[in-house]
């Protein structure tokens, strides 16, 4: 199982350093993500077996295993990695930056609660968005500046239809 994971985290990270300039990642601290909820014996902790399942499921998915392959993976293709606070991206409004836990409807829905915004939109998207921007816009999506074409787009021919002169 662990060589399925490594082999699908590799291929994961050679195609997103292949086709992208720029790679945003929250800053996750996973060991306190998953840190133990037994407390001690004079203080002993609560939903003990939740914590213990949740900390499976995290550690489960190789997280950081995924992390050092992009790094890796990012060192042969020019692609930058950059990892930035999650402090409230997923309770930061995209489009008006308003912050509430209550922005938050359940898991997957985001509704704004400012007075004058309303928007709502996928939480992973709305979070996504707010990731992308906190990483800043020192590249563009086609890391090339706007200079030249990038490498790491699609040949004229595939974008308009033609074939190349």
């Amino acid at each position: 199982m662990s060589d399925r994971r490594g082999d699908f985290c590799a291929f994961t990270a050679n195609r997103i350093t292949a086709r992208n300039a720029l790679v945003v990642l929250e800053d996750l601290r996973i060991k306190n993500m998953s840190a133990s909820a037994s407390g001690t014996l004079e203080a002993p902790g609560v939903r003990v077996v939740q914590k213990r399942g949740l900390n499976r499921a995290i550690l489960d998915k190789g997280w950081h295993r995924l992390e050092l392959a992009l790094a890796s993976a990012a060192r042969y293709t020019g692609t930058r990695v950059v990892k930035v606070n999650p402090a409230y991206t997923s309770q930061r409004c995209s489009v008006c930056g308003f912050v509430t836990e209550d922005n938050r409807d359940s898991q997957a829905v985001f509704r704004c609660k400012a007075a004058n915004c309303g928007h709502t939109a996928h939480a992973d998207v709305n979070a996504a968005i707010n990731i992308k921007r906190a990483a800043g816009h020192a590249v563009s999506a086609c890391g090339d500046l706007g200079n030249s074409r990038s490498v790491k787009q699609e040949p004229a021919s595939w974008a308009t239809g033609r074939t190349p002169a």
